[in-house]
Order: structure tokens, then C-alpha cells, then sequence
């Protein structure tokens, strides 16, 4: 009985550690939401290919980069590049802070508003 026992509590702590409890981690525009944004100053910059990007106005210069820039392109294009702005939206990680400890905050960023600060 105690041998059954034994065998049934091994058998229930290997399938504990291999049916996947633990979420393996992602990166990129499809990783889970780390914080919002809301109504942050910073500036935009965007290249021709539509590549966009927004530096925030914080104490570390965090780095955002624009997920689907296409679908933001009529909002984010009324400003010029290296335009100040204040943006809103959902920020993820990029995980380029586990490839090096040295790398500044980069993030990616769903963006919801972008618009002119009020001073």
C-alpha cells in the first residue's frame, strides 16, 4: 500500500512540473500588459517605413516602441517626428532588459490617444 502511495505522489509531482503551470513568458506586441500609460509626455519620432517610437519624459528616458504602427498612422502622422507629445495607451515588454542588464527600459506600446500637451 505505502509502495502505491509512493508512486502515486511521484506520478503527481512530475505531472505538476511538466503540464505547463508555469506560462513560458513573451515578448513583443503579444506579451501581457505590464502597465498603462495615461496621458504621458514624451516625444514621437517615425521613420518612412512607419517604424514609430516614443521616448517618455521620465527620469530613465523609457523606450516605447509603437506595436501595428499602420493602423496608428493618421494619428501619429499629424505631428511631426521628434514632436512633443502626450501619449495613452498599453505598455508590454520588449525583453530586451534580459538580454543585458545595461539596456535602458524599452517597452512596446499599444497606442490608444496621442495629442498635443496642454501647457
Amino acid at each position: 500500500m505505502k509502495k502505491i502511495q509512493a508512486i502515486l505522489l511521484i506520478t503527481m509531482v512530475a505531472l505538476m512540473f511538466t503540464s505547463g503551470s508555469c506560462k513560458k513568458k513573451t515578448c513583443g506586441c503579444d506579451s501581457d500588459v505590464f502597465f498603462d500609460l495615461t496621458e504621458v509626455p514624451g516625444t514621437i519620432y517615425y521613420e518612412d517605413t512607419k517604424f514609430t517610437y516614443f521616448i517618455a519624459d521620465d527620469l530613465y528616458g523609457s523606450y516605447f516602441t509603437v506595436c501595428d504602427p499602420e493602423k496608428a498612422w493618421d494619428r501619429v502622422s499629424e505631428f511631426k517626428s521628434g514632436q512633443y507629445v502626450v501619449v495613452s495607451g498599453k505598455a508590454a515588454d520588449d525583453c530586451m532588459k534580459q538580454m543585458s542588464y545595461y539596456y535602458s527600459n524599452q517597452y512596446v506600446l499599444h497606442l490608444e490617444d496621442i495629442k498635443r500637451p496642454e501647457f
